[in-house]
């Protein structure tokens, strides 16, 4: 009881800090630069989706972390998928498979130094294995060119 009480204590404490580097950001303008810069570029559907791809795979990149990237990137992928028509349920798949995919071909992510260290070999060793994170790019870069799946609207 203790470990997992610990454990949701972490993610609370990552949820805060997340939170107010948001904020933090918003105040200071960085979600408006990011903003206009990202959908500068974007003209259609299809360009929101690979524009919150691209985000999301960025800050996943920059944190290293997959759900710090999500709840960084939520806010913003909301706004340009209202902006552009984008289903929510597709952003969200979005969101969440290009952070995934990410986390898996970075040496330093968690799981390649823990992986690595118990293997006793180097971290960049095992990155051109991660078969399945590649196939996750591929796949989601399939879907946004593809446009499926085609979620229905609910209320129909």
């Amino acid at each position: 009881l203790q470990r997992g009480l610990g454990w949701m204590e972490d993610m609370s404490i990552i949820a805060i800090v997340v939170g107010g580097v948001v904020a933090l950001m918003d105040h200071f303008g960085g979600i408006s630069y990011l903003l206009e810069n990202l959908t500068a570029r974007i003209k259609s559907k299809k360009g929101a989706e690979t524009g919150i791809a691209v985000l999301v795979s960025l800050l996943d990149l920059a944190t290293t972390n997959n759900t710090v990237s999500i709840i960084t990137a939520g806010p913003l992928a909301k706004d340009i998928a209202d902006k552009f028509g984008v289903d929510r349920k597709r952003v969200a798949g979005l969101l969440d498979l290009f952070s995934s995919a990410f986390q898996g071909l970075m040496p330093y992510a968690g799981q390649i130094l823990m992986a690595a260290g118990m293997a006793q070999i180097s971290p960049a060793s095992i990155v051109p294995y991660s078969w399945y994170s590649m196939l996750m790019i591929v796949m989601g870069a399939l879907s946004i060119a593809t446009g499926l799946p085609n979620f229905k609207d609910s209320k129909a």
